[in-house]
């Protein structure tokens, strides 16, 4: 199948039977809305199944299908040896402040909302013209609104600091580093430059970050696989890798994590501070925690190994082995990525209302999402991005399949959909920003200002939305598709046009993306998604979780 658009004009077989199962669907759902077909008698549930097994078998003719059934992908030349331990380790360092350079930010400090982050406090960066709007300023508190500027809603980071090396004290969390003030920020901490997506099923997609920077082959050193833009050569060659692409990233970057002038390898490196440290020492970790659980302190924070304070290093050694271990200061780096993805691939939503429906459970959508999925498949053809299993066309499983370019000739799950002009943000074309070459494959114009499709699964809990992070509600965003973007820009997706829906269309469009696409363990932090305690320096502090999370599951 070379394409998710199944139902575009005639080239679709049975797109009459999807017409006659909309309007059944419509008139079944919601009765009376305008032009909609009223039916004489309260519809019995007899119906809604037989309308809802229409609708079902449609869908099965799609790429949609429940996410249990499919593979995560599988690292190729992996260092691992034990990876019991190694999700282990992935977890510890995922959540562990200590890795930053003020011992305080964690990766986890940007992921821990549904995998996401619903910080408000100083979360503004004035987007690259370096000049603040009138929505919210350095240290301010931000409403979520409609932002109309080049302003965007990202994540709050550490102060810009200058390295200068280790704490030799092990029960500091911070490295020793020189606060130097600068614009835009100033004395306050610095905020990055896009919204952050969820990590919540990242496992599933070929490439990471929103212009997908990080490569899908793990070179060992950085983000940037064997890309032009790697000049730090090849450590591997680990396949399928792009979580642990990613996770060099953030950690040396010094408006995410680090002080500027911090490795991750070498004896001043990230390597070199953790390996003796105890995991997580300024953290409490529950008992019942569904990885951390047996390494957990009863009496305080910390890990235990044996009953006595653990360190990175018997972590790193039980994961990789000794003769790993033995060199870890110098290649931190390939056990950091690898650890961490091992980590980040478990994360997988795949308990949905969608999915027990998909799976032939007919009645774990209501009426209204029943025709909510209609019109997602339907007249709104989200399904020509939002596709397979994750609802995305970034994931290495659509690249098999529909091959490395997309409908308007740039590369396999990045379009330029029109949220702000293209200019503000190449994305997937950049020349410079993230480094010397653009990250496009097919080098298409279509590749300029494109951004990754992410997934729609949990979408609801994950607001604002975009890049820019300019939407607050989904209904914003049903109304952007609807107009076919706010910018007509020249490299803007053929797949964003006008489209008219009714009002009631809408509203089960919205429920349908809301709640059916909603893991309850997500919102709940049930496991795989429990956690250990988490402070922020702008926000409550979010509390230890265990197995069981913080609200029950149907």
């Amino acid at each position: 199948m070379a394409r998710a658009s199944l139902f575009r004009g005639a080239r679709v077989p049975g797109r009459g039977l999807f017409a006659s199962v909309l309007m059944l669907s419509l008139s079944a759902c919601e009765p009376g809305g305008q032009a909609e077909p009223v039916k004489p008698a309260p519809v019995q549930q007899e119906e809604l199944a037989t309308d809802a097994q229409a609708l079902l078998d449609l869908v099965a003719l799609t790429s949609l299908r429940p996410l249990a059934h499919e593979p995560v992908p599988q690292p190729v030349g992996s260092r691992i040896i034990n990876q019991a331990a190694a999700i282990r380790l992935g977890k510890a360092f995922f959540w562990d402040i200590q890795t930053s350079g003020d011992g305080q930010t964690a990766c986890a400090t940007c992921h821990f909302a549904a995998g996401a982050d619903d910080r408000r406090v100083n979360t503004i960066h004035p987007g690259f013209d370096n000049t603040f709007d009138s929505i919210s300023g350095p240290g301010q508190t931000f409403t979520l609104a409609k932002i109309t500027s080049d302003d965007r809603v990202g994540s709050q980071g550490p102060l810009r600091a200058a390295f200068t090396g280790l704490n030799p004290d092990l029960t500091s969390g911070a490295d020793m580093c020189v606060v130097v003030p600068g614009a835009p920020f100033n004395e306050h901490r610095m905020v990055g430059p896009r919204h952050s997506p969820s990590v919540v099923g990242s496992g599933f997609y070929r490439n990471q970050f929103w212009g997908g920077e990080a490569n899908v082959l793990f070179n060992g050193w950085n983000i940037w696989g064997d890309s032009g833009n790697n000049e730090a050569g090849i450590l591997v060659r680990i396949e399928n890798a792009s979580l642990a692409s990613q996770a060099t990233g953030p950690v040396t970057n010094f408006s995410e994590q680090t002080c500027f002038g911090r490795f991750l390898v070498g004896p001043d490196g990230l390597g070199a501070k953790l390996l003796p440290r105890q995991p997580l020492q300024h953290q409490r970790v529950s008992t019942t925690d569904s990885v951390l659980g047996d390494m957990a302190n009863p009496n305080g924070p910390g890990l235990l190994c044996d009953g006595e304070p653990c360190t990175y290093d018997a972590m790193v050694r039980e994961a990789f082995g000794d003769p790993m271990g033995n060199v870890a200061v110098h290649f931190f780096s390939l056990l950091w990525g690898e650890a961490l993805q091992a980590y980040q691939a478990t994360l997988i939503p795949d308990q949905t209302p969608f999915d027990r429906f998909l799976s032939g459970h007919l009645t774990a959508l209501t009426p209204k999402q029943i025709k909510g999925l209609a019109v997602f498949v339907g007249k709104g053809e989200c399904i020509n991005c939002h596709t397979g299993a994750m609802l995305s066309d970034a994931t290495v499983s659509w690249y098999e399949t529909a091959g490395p370019l997309n409908r308007d000739g740039g590369d396999t799950g990045f379009h330029n959909i029109g949220v702000r002009p293209t200019d503000d943000d190449l994305a997937r074309g950049d020349l410079g920003i993230f480094g010397g070459v653009p990250n496009s494959v097919s080098l298409s114009p279509f590749d300029m200002g494109a951004f990754k499709t992410p997934t729609l699964r949990n979408v609801g809990l994950n607001a604002p939305y975009f890049h820019n992070g300019g939407y607050p509600t989904l209904d914003d965003v049903v109304d952007f598709y609807a107009r076919g973007g706010d910018f007509q820009n020249p490299e803007k997706s053929l797949d964003i046009v006008p489209r008219t829906f009714s009002t009631s269309e809408r509203a089960a469009l919205v429920d349908f993306l809301a709640n059916a696409l909603t893991d309850c363990r997500v919102a709940t932090y049930r496991a795989p998604f429990d956690h250990p305690e988490l402070p922020f320096p702008n926000r409550a502090t979010l509390p230890v979780t265990g197995r069981a999370g913080v609200g029950n599951c149907r």
